[in-house]
């Protein structure tokens, strides 16, 4: 029973600490990278025009942040992707939800 006791500690141990160290990885990769909050996310941009990607399952309304004004929110489905456009120099930060 003491061998059967100690082959479940050794396992235990390794699963646990196999655990802890894939959640540090985890956790070190989104440190790295800014998380945007909510279903909104920075598809892709170019002059003039901004893609939202609509993460969740629901319809969303959503814009981007700007230096200056923000531009109106648009109406994004869920898993879609949404073009908003944008002022002459206006660089979009990232997406949020309205």
């Amino acid at each position: 029973m003491t061998r059967l006791r100690s082959l479940f500690a050794t396992a235990a141990a390794t699963v646990l600490i196999a655990g802890t160290a894939a959640a540090g990885t985890a956790s070190a990769a989104e440190a790295g990278q800014p998380r945007e909050p909510g279903c909104a996310k920075l598809w892709g941009y170019g002059p003039g025009w901004a893609d939202i990607y609509n993460e969740c399952g629901y319809t969303i309304f959503a814009s981007v942040e700007v230096d200056g004004f923000d531009p109106t929110c648009i109406q994004i489905g869920p898993g879609a992707i949404g073009t908003i456009g944008l002022e002459p120099g206006d660089v979009p930060y990232y997406a949020y939800v309205c």
